[in-house]
């Protein structure tokens, strides 16, 4: 895991602007770092040790005298495709991920993309062919920034690199900023919060010339999920060989990404999925004989008007069960306006929030000495883990079943007002066709019909989950941390893809299969818990309480929000029952331009 940063141009005169970028992020590689200069272009590394802690691991990293990368991400099932090379006749000079990643694309071309198992971006030169390879993991866990023009293609883990190299004029993206106010979609594989500076497509990659990057470069499409939408009514015994199916797959992706020299831990919320990734880890250290070296992470809220945010009932339950060392951190409140101004430094494009769980839990990450966390991200949008998906599932199943679900999802928090839309909306389309509901959406502007439950959950892998892992990853590494994602195995989630939906979601349980699957294995009140709160941040206690005055104060100071929302009456909002997630992104587009601007 490190942070890699570059251009191409025609002719490279000056080495100041690569020294600038990897200078800006060296919170990404605090371990080493280096850079490669040639005539029309210069490749730059910081370097966060993992795996082989050596300099013969060090980048950027030449192989066979014809190929030069810079690499940021990790290759879990390195040590199997090293095998593999290695029967084929290539040698070795470190035990690195990278000097394997260069071996495979000599043995196999872009097609080696798909023997990998893991998460990466990178951008390798092949001198004899002199072209550039350059290409992005199936999700995009790790991130790639670029911007081009006629004379020069630059590339960075994070904008601020590109910004540090002073080849491109600041600017905030209005349109992006805009939309992301009003709360309108926004497409995460593409633009940004900046203006010109664009997402290296994720599952995508480009070959080819410098002339093709520096004028309109076309990137490759390498791997697509495709989906399993066909109706099945409920079978107990096929549920319970999904469920072996599914945890056998969990686990064994957390076997790989516990492989790593230096000490691993685990973040941990309280909820079913994060619990599940610290029970996994549990049972490899005690076949180890290191289960007392496991190490959890955990944000809570016990102060006074904070409690509905706490979950630490769930993580002690959990920590006392698996006899782990739970590490616990609180927020506290009158350190927010300090820690919001980094959140947004490291985060770049405004997040939901404001991020303060998610942030803390790695502060006491670093603060342990811990590396490497596995982490709970993905399983929601694969699992039917949210309540809107109840929509896709109802309009997915027979007239039967339908009515059967309604009254189990009745019993679900929360859940009664979604519910009773979604269930006439599905009566509507059982009752009058598909014609005539596809045609009721057509006059409800802005609407769309909820598609099959496994296409709308491949949309959320492909969209909103993005934001989650941008989030994880620029939230880590702002702390030099590794966030690795078993739920995002890429075999685990071709293999959900294919399950129908009626084992996702279940007699009223969303994440059925998954609860199926640790039932027994983690404590009843965990799998089987009805409320969901992932991750909450108690925004509401704070900003419409002591720290109102500092939150009005901030917005109304900020002239880009002004530029954007001139309207807008931040004292009537906050004082109002105004969605406090829409009040914050106002204040974190405050804080975008104290930030960049």
């Amino acid at each position: 895991m490190c942070g890699i940063a570059g251009y191409i141009a025609s002719q490279v005169a000056d080495q100041t602007p690569l020294k600038k970028m990897t200078d800006a992020i060296i919170h990404r590689g605090p371990d080493g770092e280096g850079q490669y200069y040639a005539p029309d272009f210069a490749l730059g590394h910081r370097r966060l040790a993992i795996v082989d802690l050596s300099e013969a691991a060090a980048q950027p990293m030449h192989y066979l005298d014809r190929y030069v990368i810079t690499y940021n991400g990790e290759v879990y099932n390195h040590p199997e495709l090293r095998e593999e090379l290695t029967r084929r006749g290539y040698t070795f000079n470190s035990e690195s991920d990278t000097e394997v990643i260069l071996a495979s694309y000599d043995c196999w071309g872009v097609d080696c993309l798909n023997k990998f198992n893991g998460m990466w971006a990178f951008v390798l030169y092949d001198k004899q062919e002199q072209q550039y390879f350059i290409a992005r993991d199936r999700f995009g866990k790790k991130p790639l920034y670029y911007t081009h023009t006629a004379d020069h293609f630059v590339f960075c883990s994070e904008v601020k690199g590109i910004y540090a190299s002073g080849l491109v004029e600041k600017a905030p993206n209005i349109s992006y900023l805009k939309n992301y106010l009003e709360n309108v979609p926004n497409e995460y594989d593409a633009d940004t919060a900046f203006a010109n500076i664009y997402r290296f497509p994720f599952a995508h990659y480009f070959l080819g010339s410098k002339e093709q990057l520096l004028n309109q470069p076309q990137f490759t499409r390498y791997w697509e999920l495709t989906t399993n939408t066909s109706k099945e009514r409920f079978c107990p015994n096929k549920a319970k060989e999904y469920a072996q199916q599914y945890y056998d797959l969990l686990a064994d992706a957390v076997k790989l990404r516990l492989r790593a020299d230096v000490k691993v831990g685990s973040a941990l919320s309280g909820g079913l999925d994060s619990s599940s990734i610290v029970y996994l880890v549990n049972q490899q250290l005690k076949a180890q004989g290191k289960a007392d070296l496991q190490e959890t992470f955990s944000s809570v809220y016990k102060s006074d008007g904070t409690q509905d945010c706490d979950e630490s009932h769930f993580i002690d339950l959990l920590a006392k069960e698996l006899k782990v060392n739970s590490n616990q951190i609180e927020p506290q409140e009158q350190d927010v306006p300090a820690e919001h101004q980094k959140v947004i430094w490291a985060m770049e494009n405004p997040p939901e929030s404001t991020c303060m769980s998610g942030w803390h839990t790695f502060m006491k990450v670093k603060q342990e000495g811990v590396k490497v966390t596995l982490d709970g991200q993905g399983a929601d949008e694969q699992l039917a883990g949210y309540l809107p998906f109840i929509a896709s599932y109802l309009t997915s199943i027979s007239l039967f079943d339908l009515y059967k679900e309604f009254f189990y999802f009745l019993k679900i928090p929360g859940a009664k007002k979604t519910l009773l839309l979604s269930f006439l909306m599905a009566n509507f389309k059982y009752i009058f066709g598909n014609k005539a509901y596809q045609a009721l959406f057509k006059r409800l502007k802005g609407r769309q019909p909820p598609a099959e439950l496994n296409l709308e959950l491949k949309a959320a892998t492909e969209k909103g989950l993005i934001t989650l892992i941008h989030y994880s990853d620029h939230g880590s590494m702002a702390h030099s941390i590794e966030s690795r994602m078993p739920f995002m195995d890429y075999r685990l989630v071709e293999f959900l893809a294919q399950v129908p939906a009626c084992y996702k979601m279940h007699n009223g349980w969303t994440k059925y299969l998954a609860r199926l699957a640790f039932d027994k294995k983690l404590p009843d009140e965990i799998t089987w818990r009805k409320d969901k709160m992932g991750w909450p941040i108690p925004e509401e206690h704070w900003f419409r309480g002591n720290l109102k005055d500092w939150f009005i104060s901030t917005t109304e100071q900020s002239s880009l929000l002004k530029e954007i929302n001139p309207n807008s009456n931040i004292i009537k909002e906050i004082e109002s029952k105004e969605s406090i997630t829409k009040i914050v992104r106002k204040l974190n587009v405050s804080a975008f331009n104290e930030n960049f601007f």
